[in-house]
């Protein structure tokens, strides 16, 4: 499982950094990012594991915070790819390729803070992902993590029924999100596509699961949650006309009992 993941963001990694752009989609900076940097609070002088970093925007953007930050992914090239760009901005972050459900490089409660920005959704093992990020926190420390949200999930078992493209927007009218099945929980293979509307070159493995499951998993492995934030547009940019009606991601802050 872990090898065909893996592949899979090997084959995507080009695609992806291009999507990320060194700040995000749209979505993550109108969004995700705002909602996340306000949970995780002042990180100056903090210790953080980027535990899934992609081409690593926000290792690099908390490392300008003035956090100490590691940060892992299973992709080689996505990890190289943040190498080049840290070392162009004359950052200093600990990358490391790895599987984030067996930090083996990392000693028990390392981190005052870990970070894993839109990695559950694809990792196969929730339960063994949420104890690995437990043990190399240290008591007291927090969990933010940030999914698609499971009720929305087009990743998953929903989808919009869409009208007619908007040309201001360049974005199909979204008529109402349809959702079936919702407690089968399984995996999907899904297409991203880049900023151009083309296909990622493979599919990417999303698991769907409730959100009973996610805040029962946190229970079951030692976590408190501390917020729940369902977040929305920062304005009123009609380029975000559906995700003002329905919640695009699902952000938790967590600590360590």
């Amino acid at each position: 499982m872990v090898d065909r993941i893996q592949k899979q963001w090997e084959d995507n990694a080009e695609a992806f950094a291009d999507l990320i752009a060194g700040t995000g989609t749209p979505h993550h900076e109108s969004i995700l990012n705002p909602c996340v940097e306000e949970l995780l609070g002042d990180v100056k002088g903090k210790s953080l594991l980027d535990a899934g970093c992609g081409e690593g925007y926000l290792a690099r953007y908390y490392t300008k915070k003035g956090a100490d930050v590691t940060a892992i992914d299973l992709s080689p090239s996505l990890i190289e790819t943040s190498k080049m760009i840290t070392d162009s901005e004359s950052l200093e972050v600990d990358y490391r390729v790895g599987d984030v459900c067996h930090i083996e490089s990392v000693p028990n409660e390392t981190f005052d803070i870990v970070l894993s920005n839109l990695v559950l959704l694809n990792i196969p093992d929730l339960v063994v992902a949420l104890k690995e990020y437990n043990r190399v926190l240290k008591t007291g420390g927090h969990l933010v993590f940030s999914i698609v949200h499971p009720a929305f999930n087009f990743y998953g078992p929903g989808a919009w029924e869409m009208g007619e493209k908007d040309p201001d927007t360049n974005r199909r009218e979204g008529l109402f999100f349809k959702v079936d099945n919702y407690f089968d929980e399984e995996e999907f293979e899904r297409y991203w596509r880049t900023r151009k509307g083309e296909k990622f070159p493979a599919p990417i493995s999303f698991f769907h699961r409730t959100l009973a499951t996610y805040l029962n998993s946190l229970v079951t492995t030692g976590f408190n949650l501390v917020d729940f934030r369902e977040p929305r547009p920062l304005d009123d940019n009609p380029f975000f006309d559906r995700e003002r009606r329905i919640p695009f991601f699902a952000v938790f802050k967590t600590e360590k009992k």
